[in-house]
């Protein structure tokens, strides 16, 4: 069987359309501000309140102009995946003395509500100057005009089923956008986005799509999630997507996602980030539940805004969002900072002379795992996530409760031409209650410190060793598949479930996992101006051993660790560190 070598460019998924990126602040950039939330609510009729969204949240104390809110749907949806229809809610925003009220729900809710008692409704329903956002897949993106510094809003479930019981709806998240707000204008989309990668994106959305004029702050757009999630209600936390903002031929590019997107994207090409990924300016909106709500900075009265799906999931067959609504802002906004541009990390040329270090990578199909070398995460260099403090590049984690598991890693260092050998021993993959043991292999591969740029290195003879015995040989260059290049450092993989090069999910020579025995990869490597005499020696005599490496235990307390479905989506897509991107194709067979 036919397949590539390459040194492969998962970030190829995260470079976007080719436009330059304005050297100086301009028009897009406007001050804004999320807070995560997270409460549900069930029946609380029209005289209580089930949640309260103090303006004292908010860390930017400047006038707001709208809330955005981030609704994620909990009704029973009596065999639809949409929000009932026929529910309605209301809110109540609170400035000073002043009460102005606002409704919200199913795109069937023609009706008011009399919130004051005095007979009169004080909403309108759907497609009235009350009416604030549509529910929609299981998820409601709610925009509320304010226009004050010093606030509340009142939410109420006010819905037709009145179980106190039953979690009706959760409010996500809050985006404030500052500044002075006219008005709100909401458009219907319904727009299935799969795959497209950095060429086409998958929905545009035009200025010329309103029916109102004037300048837009901020356009809000309603997404719910149809990635395969594995498992997870939510939208997978490795998954990453884009935006990009075109005013008058000047283009600024933001991006979104899973909560774990710490990467920023190389949406010019040019081998540098220019998005930041979460927790940066350039980040517009975090899924949460199956559902998302981006706030796309425009403020500007002529725009295109471009969706681009760049997910590590490549499938062009299967639908990973679908862009619900948008809801433009109108208005005059507090100039923000706009999207920052990452330093990018250098990475040194390949020395012929040098000594270098490979590692074995892995990870099993209940995600316990060890992470690339190169990983800013997880790698040898690492500094964590927010959850975990810390450096674990030498320990095996599970994702489930972040613990850390039995096992002895092998490292070794390579000094010249020779055979060297990585290696896991004392293992325990046997996982946690919800996840289980470990069945099979998503990923085995060597990860290393050896540069990519400026190299001259061919690989051999690369064993894949299972339980102590040999159970596949990819014999040259022509069958190897190298991988490594969105990070800068060879990778060479034998597992991976991702890569159809590989076999994909059913692999080249099956992917059983073992309960005992080593689990290793011997490999030989040339193109270094020396050679490695014991190195070179074991590689012509099978009875001696390669050279000694230094083992590294992996601690079996329960220390915090770090979610292990990081690897598919890293690979897919940590472009933040990209300096060098190679694309190289040749053909080998399977062996």
């Amino acid at each position: 069987m036919k397949r590539a070598k390459r040194f492969l460019t998962f970030a190829l998924a995260l470079a976007l359309i080719a436009a330059a990126l304005p050297a100086a602040v301009a028009a897009a950039d406007i001050e804004r501000e999320t807070v995560k939330i997270g409460q549900s609510l069930s029946h609380t009729g029209i005289e209580t309140p089930g949640y309260t969204f103090e303006s004292s949240l908010l860390q930017t104390k400047e006038k707001v102009g709208a809330m955005v809110f981030n609704i994620g749907i909990d009704l029973p949806p009596e065999g639809d995946v949409s929000w009932n229809d026929w529910c309605g809610e209301v809110l109540a925003v609170r400035d000073g003395g002043v009460v102005k009220y606002y409704d919200f729900g199913g795109g069937e809710v023609g009706w008011g509500v009399d919130m004051t008692g005095d007979g009169e409704a004080d909403t309108g329903g759907k497609d009235s100057a009350s009416w604030v956002g549509t529910a929609a897949n299981g998820t409601c993106t709610v925009v509320v005009p304010v226009n004050a510094k010093d606030f509340a809003i009142d939410f109420y479930d006010n819905c037709w089923d009145s179980a106190t019981d039953i979690d009706h709806y959760t409010i996500l998240s809050a985006t404030a956008v500052f500044g002075e707000v006219q008005g709100t204008e909401l458009v219907k989309i319904g727009q299935d986005v799969s795959y497209t990668g950095s060429e086409t994106p998958g929905y545009e959305f035009l200025a010329s799509s309103l029916t109102t004029k004037g300048n837009v702050a901020a356009v809000a757009f309603n997404i719910s999630i149809a990635l395969p999630s594995e498992g997870d209600v939510s939208w997978n936390d490795w998954c990453g997507q884009a935006a990009a903002v075109n005013i008058g031929g000047d283009t600024w590019y933001y991006d979104l996602g899973g909560g774990e997107v710490s990467w920023g994207a190389d949406m010019t090409g040019d081998g540098n980030a220019d998005t930041g990924g979460r927790d940066s300016n350039s980040w517009v909106g975090t899924a949460a539940n199956g559902s998302m709500t981006i706030v796309v900075p425009v403020n500007a009265p002529e725009f295109t805004i471009a969706l681009y799906d760049n997910c590590w999931d490549s499938e062009t067959d299967i639908p990973h969002w679908t862009v619900n609504s948008a809801t433009a802002i109108f208005g005059s906004v507090v100039a923000g900072t706009g999207p920052e541009t990452p330093e990018p990390i250098e990475v040194p040329d390949f020395d012929p002379s040098g000594t270098y270090n490979a590692y074995l990578g892995i990870q099993a199909s209940n995600w316990i795992f060890r992470d690339a070398w190169a990983d800013t995460g997880l790698g040898a260099n690492g500094k964590g996530w927010d959850s975990y403090d810390g450096n674990h590049f030498d320990s095996l984690f599970e994702t489930e409760d972040g613990s850390t598991h039995p096992g002895t890693f092998t490292n070794t260092e390579i000094k010249g031409n020779g055979t060297y050998k990585v290696s896991l021993n004392g293992y325990d993959f046997s996982g946690s209650a919800v996840n289980g043991a470990a069945e099979s292999f998503n990923l085995l591969f060597i990860s290393t410190d050896i540069p990519i740029a400026g190299e001259k290195l061919t690989f051999s003879n690369v064993k894949v060793i299972i339980g102590g015995s040999t159970r596949f040989t990819f014999k040259d260059m022509d069958d190897i598949v190298i991988e490594g290049g969105d990070k800068g450092y060879y990778e060479l993989h034998c597992i991976n479930r991702w890569n159809s090069e590989l076999g994909g999910e059913d692999g080249l020579f099956g992917y059983a996992f073992p309960s005992d025995g080593e689990i290793a990869i011997e490999f030989t490597v040339a193109g270094f101006d020396y050679d490695n005499e014991s190195a070179s020696a074991a590689a012509s005599d099978p009875t001696i051993t390669p050279p000694p490496a230094t083992p590294t235990p992996a601690p079996s307390s329960d220390d915090d660790g770090l979610p292990g479905w990081v690897i598919p989506v890293i690979i897919a897509g940590a472009a933040v560190i990209i300096i060098v991107v190679v694309l190289l194709v040749m053909k080998g067979k399977k062996k």
